[in-house]
């Protein structure tokens, strides 16, 4: 069984790695185009899977 432990970002770190300023993450996870978890307070984590598929998505990569 293969259960490598999930990797989450921040907000900030997903802008970094996606080279966008990090209110576009903000809004993207506020318009539920990039899932994301809620912590507490303000605090949010992107799983790299969810990451995955939204960037996927956003190329139109739907293709496999």
């Amino acid at each position: 069984m293969d259960t490598k432990p999930q990797t989450y970002y921040t907000t900030e770190e997903v802008a970094d790695l996606l080279k966008v300023n990090k209110e576009s993450v903000r809004r993207w996870v506020r318009d539920n185009k990039l899932k994301a978890v809620k912590l507490s307070g303000k605090f949010i984590r992107i799983s790299q899977d969810d990451l995955d598929g939204f960037v996927k998505a956003m190329r139109g990569g739907n293709n496999g």
